[in-house]
């Protein structure tokens, strides 16, 4: 637990230090941990192949002096012995000493200045059957490899040298010495080139960080440069595309906002205007006709003047449910979205005098959430105007169906066609109806497709899929 409760922290920590901050440490620790590293062989190995090349050295030397000393000791001559023993160690600066035992094991000659410590004799002893051998020893001062090397097999005598390693640990202090201050100079140049290297990394995502905000701000002015065609080049020239893709989107809603203010606007001065026209009038005409009623004393005349009126009422109270009825479908709301399209094809076929085909499959008895129903509606109703408006199409095809998870409707017309992407991409105000067709599609998570020809009629496909409409519109 205490383990899994560190991670969070250090990664917070983390998170909070800069890209370029980041990528340095990476360097300085990679530098910094193959210096260990360095350190750690010249340590642990080094020092054991320096020894092993002194005890190579040692057996060398010892063989050369057996072989050299052999006749001395044979003829006795004890002083040109001497003399080779200590020309021998003077030679090497690794030997710490040398002596010469004869085949009773007695010293005959040695280089210890303050006296030979007898002590030596026993240890190291090597035997007739060996060519050399080597034993570690521990001084006062010094770590020895003594060297044994018997002379015709040990029947002349024993020749041994004592091979200081000493100069293994002024060695390898000598390459940590002039190790430390390269790497000081490798972990400078890496900084420098780690800055360096963060520098062009980071400039770019900075860039492309301020651009985010600048888009979150709307103001969609500003252009990614373009540092090379790597990963971060891909990624400014993307989002470069997505801010052109998200001005075109902002500038077509905008106008699409305008035009539904418009569109409002008219609305109500309709409204108004049948109001004042047919609907004021109507109850002028019955509050005429009912102080005509209170004046009247004929009862005969009261009761035609009564008909007279409770038909006015009724045309009266006709157009004002019609009016209701234009500005939102009671049958979409009670009766669902089957029979709301249903109603609007038949009406919609007899007004305009063209042939429209409903077909309807596994969605009779669903209710659907009233957000998809009353965007699906609106997009059929918005995609049959615009048959009625431009096509001029005599048949069209409706159909709705459910399919797997998703709702899917197809309006198909064989009208004169058009050029989708060409009107998409001009300032033709047609495309803004085209457009609104798309945002209520993407608004309930649904997908819309329009597929035309100039002469081949124009096909409407919508996909909404079910399942996560409810989390489109909660998202």
């Amino acid at each position: 637990m205490g383990g899994k409760s560190l991670w969070p922290a250090f990664w917070s920590k983390v998170g909070a230090v800069g890209f370029r901050t980041k990528i340095m440490g990476i360097v300085a620790i990679f530098i910094l941990f193959s210096t260990l590293g360095l350190v750690g062989y010249i340590y642990r190995d080094f020092p054991a192949s320096l020894r092993s090349q002194l005890q190579e050295q040692g057996i060398a030397i010892g063989t050369g002096l057996a072989a050299q000393g052999r006749d001395l000791i044979l003829t006795h001559n004890q002083f040109a012995l001497y003399k080779l023993v200590k020309d021998t160690r003077d030679a090497s600066k690794d030997i710490a000493y040398a002596f010469v035992l004869d085949a009773e094991g007695n010293v005959l000659v040695h280089t210890f200045d303050g006296g030979f410590p007898t002590d030596l004799l026993g240890i190291n002893q090597v035997q007739p059957e060996e060519a050399y051998r080597v034993q570690a020893l521990q001084t006062e001062d010094d770590k020895i490899q003594d060297v044994a090397v018997p002379i015709l097999g040990g029947k002349a005598g024993v020749v041994r040298l004592g091979m200081s390693e000493a100069n293994i640990d002024a060695a390898v202090t000598g390459y940590i010495g002039h190790i430390l201050p390269w790497v000081a100079l490798i972990l400078v140049l890496g900084l420098c080139v780690a800055y360096g290297f963060a520098s062009i990394l980071t400039k770019p995502i900075s860039q492309l960080a301020e651009a985010a905000r600048a888009v979150g701000r709307g103001d969609f002015r500003w252009k990614s440069p373009i540092w090379a065609k790597d990963e971060i080049g891909s990624l400014g020239i993307a989002f470069s595309e997505m801010s052109e893709e998200l001005k075109r989107k902002e500038r077509m809603r905008a106008q699409l906002l305008a035009k539904v203010i418009g569109a409002q606007e008219e609305e109500r001065k309709r409204i108004a205007r049948e109001l004042h026209d047919e609907t004021s009038q109507s109850l002028t005409s019955l509050m005429v006709g009912l102080k005509l009623i209170e004046d009247s004393a004929d009862a005969v005349s009261v009761k035609e003047k009564t008909a007279e009126l409770r038909a006015l009422a009724a045309r009266t109270l006709d157009e004002v449910h019609h009016l209701a009825t234009e500005l939102r479908s009671s049958l979409l709301g009670d009766m669902g979205l089957v029979v709301a399209i249903q109603r609007y094809t038949k009406e919609y076929s007899a007004k305009m005098n063209i042939n429209v085909d409903t077909h309807v499959s596994g969605v009779s008895e669903l209710r659907l959430p009233s957000e998809v129903e009353i965007a699906a509606f609106r997009i059929i109703q918005e995609a049959l105007t615009n048959v009625a408006k431009y096509a001029e199409a005599k048949n069209v095809s409706v159909v709705l169906r459910h399919r797997e998870s998703s709702l899917v409707a197809v309006i198909e017309d064989d009208g004169k066609g058009f050029d989708v992407n060409g009107i998409m991409a001009s300032p033709n105000e047609k495309k803004l109806g085209l457009f609104g067709m798309y945002e209520r599609a993407s608004l309930i998570g649904g997908k819309l497709s329009i597929e035309s020809q100039t002469g081949a009629g124009t096909s409407i496909f919508l996909e909404v899929p079910l399942k996560s409409t409810q989390e489109v519109m909660n998202g």
